[in-house]
């Protein structure tokens, strides 16, 4: 399986909110993804020392998306509305700054949709 890391994020899948996220992949790099394909999803880098933490499957292909562009409803699925409630910082930024920096200040990325399968115990 190949891995994708969540960092900050992290809680939000583990609790079983976040079902996309946004990655800046280059275009060969997001071909690779497909519905249907199975990642191992880490709670960083491995190289940073990170650990799999689940198994999540593609719902659908990576789609190149502006930021701008993103659904209202997408706030929830990235796990912002979860983790803002429980005060988590996304990568230092308040989850609702973080998306409206990404209203006021488009860029594309691609949109990943998935599904938890499975949260890996690590004993």
């Amino acid at each position: 399986m190949r891995p994708i890391s969540f960092a900050w994020t992290t809680p939000a899948l583990l609790a079983g909110v976040k079902t996309v996220t946004r990655r800046d992949w280059k275009a060969t790099h997001a071909a690779r993804h497909h519905a249907g394909d199975l990642l191992a999803a880490y709670d960083r880098q491995a190289r940073y020392g990170g650990k799999q933490v689940a198994v999540i499957r593609l719902t659908a292909d990576p789609v190149l998306e502006s930021t701008a562009a993103a659904p209202e409803s997408d706030y929830q699925a990235e796990g912002f509305e979860w983790l803002q409630d429980r005060g988590i910082k996304v990568d230092k930024l308040d989850p609702r700054a973080l998306w409206t920096a990404w209203r006021v200040f488009p860029r594309d990325l691609w949109v990943v949709r998935f599904e938890l399968v499975e949260i890996v115990r690590r004993t």
